[in-house]
């Protein structure tokens, strides 16, 4: 089952996911007639789990085929395929425009 976060101002939403899941896939979509936004689908290898316990901060990097979208850009849905493991994702949105709502959402599998 997908997990899914919805964010409908500028900020962040964050999903913690399983670090050791060998795929994810992530879909972001957007609200019709959405415009003027500016967001970005950014991804952590670390396991954000662990920073409670006094682990390693985290260190978000932005997904390069995601990196400075606008919310017009999405029509239906843009979806990204990692094969590798992944243990948080995040959108982030520093100007949110006259955008509705942006959902994200990622689905993970153990095999490739």
């Amino acid at each position: 089952m997908a997990q899914a976060v919805t964010m409908s101002s500028a900020g962040t939403a964050t999903m913690i996911l399983d670090p050791v899941a060998a795929r994810t896939t992530i879909m972001v979509s957007a609200t019709t007639g959405s415009s003027g936004g500016f967001l970005t689908v950014e991804v952590t290898l670390d396991d954000p789990t662990l920073v409670p316990l006094g682990g390693p901060s985290v260190t978000w990097g932005t997904l390069s085929s995601a990196a400075a979208m606008l919310s017009s850009n999405i029509t239906t849905a843009l979806i990204y395929a990692n094969l590798t493991n992944i243990g948080g994702v995040r959108l982030n949105s520093s100007v949110f425009g006259n955008i509705g709502s942006v959902t994200l959402k990622a689905l993970q599998s153990e095999t490739a």
